[in-house]
């Protein structure tokens, strides 16, 4: 992130401190709590936000190299993505054309793919590279028969596939304003880590909703990350639909007496950045990069998988460098798991049980209301941002 951007995000946090202050939105909202649980709502959803929208498939750095690929079912969408031999990222649906069988599985390194059933194969361009009994297939045009592709784009370090209906266009930048910003991060050159997927009984927007607000700090983590954030204190920044906020560590205090030349955003805070509707990343640290996406488990409104991927600056050559990561990951996923998502799960049944209507967001939660806003309004529900 830029110098200045970082110097006055500081100025901004040590006045909300001295102030006993936060970020605020203009006024208190309501969400209906059906929001969560209502399957209609829930299949409209699906089709704007997950077949007409890009999704974030991961940074540069989830395939590095030529011939790397990974894998990926994303609310019953197989997907193939690959960097091909001309150092493009692409992708595909991961269905044999011939009978439509997988060709790939998992992640790694390849220099084609084979369909397990008959052994069709495929160019890391998706292009059909052999049939076996090629003769038993005869008048069928080789051109024709290429793994169906899928919008894929590389931009400002991140990889972005989709949309999932294969006709609505990919925008040329996904990130809007925000796209100068985060190409400040240097991202294309992060490494990736490594990833952990979990699956919960919580609607996808509700497993969104544990990023966007620091207000719970102080209560619902008390004994894991409240000792190192402060509690109900954040800026707020929109960027169109996305946005960012950043969270103080309790270190930033120690700024106060140091001339602004000195001063290092990274190291006092965490940088959450919101990328609508589906993802969030969160930076902070060593400038360690968290991606959190979340999408529907097999058509269940209360039901979402969510898959964590890390990237760090600097690849790890050491066990001391590896050990340091994983420690960092595993925090995170034990915080979120046994205290952000487990109420979470209570909460997903509160929703369908249908005894309360609406839940409130308050001035100091201006991103709950950001997003919930646009969600609304990207539905048709009168609601104008």
């Amino acid at each position: 992130m830029r110098r200045d951007r970082q110097l006055e995000l500081i100025r901004r946090l040590l006045k909300y401190m001295d102030e006993g202050q936060t970020a605020y939105a203009p006024e208190t909202y309501r969400n209906e709590l059906s929001a969560y649980a209502d399957p209609a709502r829930f299949q409209r959803e699906r089709e704007i936000f997950y077949r007409q929208r890009p999704l974030v498939f991961g940074l540069s750095g989830r395939l590095a190299e030529p011939g790397d690929f990974a894998t990926e079912t994303i609310d019953g969408n197989p997907l193939l993505v690959t960097r091909g031999t001309d150092g493009i990222v692409r992708a595909f649906l991961n269905v044999c054309r011939h009978r439509g069988a997988p060709v790939a599985e998992g992640c790694g390194k390849a220099k084609m793919f084979a369909c397990p059933y008959h052994a069709w194969t495929y160019n890391l361009d998706g292009s059909l590279k052999g049939i076996p009994d090629a003769r038993s297939f005869d008048g069928l045009d080789k051109s024709d028969l290429g793994l169906a592709e899928v919008p894929a784009l590389e931009k400002d370090g991140m990889i972005w596939v989709g949309p999932l209906d294969r006709t609505t266009p990919m925008p040329e930048n996904p990130l809007g304003t925000m796209s100068e910003e985060f190409a400040e991060w240097g991202l294309g050159d992060y490494h990736y880590f490594g990833n952990y997927r979990m699956v919960h009984p919580m609607n996808w927007k509700l497993i969104i909703d544990t990023f966007l607000e620091g207000y719970h700090i102080g209560v619902l983590h008390k004994e894991t990350i409240a000792p190192y954030l402060e509690t109900n204190r954040s800026t707020f920044d929109a960027y169109g639909e996305h946005h960012r906020m950043v969270v103080p560590r309790n270190t930033i205090r120690t700024l106060v007496d140091q001339p602004e030349d000195e001063r290092d955003l990274i190291a006092h805070a965490a940088v959450v950045y919101g990328f609508f509707p589906t993802s969030l990343a969160v930076i902070q640290g060593a400038a360690n990069f968290e991606l959190w996406r979340v999408w529907p488990d097999q058509g269940r409104p209360g039901w979402s998988v969510v898959d964590l991927s890390v990237y760090v600056p600097e690849k790890p050559t050491t066990d001391k460098a590896r050990n340091f990561w994983q420690k960092n990951m595993d925090l995170a996923i034990r915080t979120v798991e046994s205290e952000d998502f487990e109420l979470g799960r209570i909460i997903q049944k509160n929703a369908e049980s249908g005894t309360q209507d609406h839940t409130v967001y308050g001035r100091n939660e201006p991103a709950m209301t950001h997003y919930h806003a646009h969600i609304r309004s990207h539905l048709g529900l009168n609601e104008t941002v």
